[in-house]
């Protein structure tokens, strides 16, 4: 986690997967274990808690499209909800995607999203 303070355990989680075939198996699983831990998802980014940008490194302009999603996180009233940045471009990015992203709680590579609720 990028925060100091210790945030309060999200109840309602988005998964968006863009790219390859293998992030919308990966999505469904994280959604998986994630509803396994009680939360509930969410219709869209825009009321979840936890918001899930799974990503693909092979898609044409795929940094690009994270860091976009990243910035239009905050909504009308100023909150955002946790930002976690996970698949192949968490894994290539890597500590990048905190350095540039202030506001992104957790990166998490392909091989590790199943400690994601954690």
């Amino acid at each position: 986690m990028n925060r100091t303070d210790a945030p309060k355990a999200p109840a309602t989680f988005h998964v968006k997967s863009f790219g390859c075939q293998m992030n919308v198996y990966d999505g469904e699983r994280m959604a998986e274990m994630l509803g396994a831990r009680g939360m509930t998802a969410a219709a869209d980014g825009v009321d979840a808690d936890l918001v899930i940008l799974n990503t693909c490194h092979i898609r044409e302009k795929a940094v690009d499209k994270v860091y976009s999603d990243i910035g239009r996180m905050t909504r009308e009233d100023g909150t955002r909800p946790m930002i976690a940045v996970a698949g192949c471009v968490a894994q290539a990015e890597g500590s990048e995607i905190s350095r540039r992203a202030k506001t992104v709680d957790i990166v998490v590579g392909p091989q590790a999203y199943h400690r994601l609720p954690t």
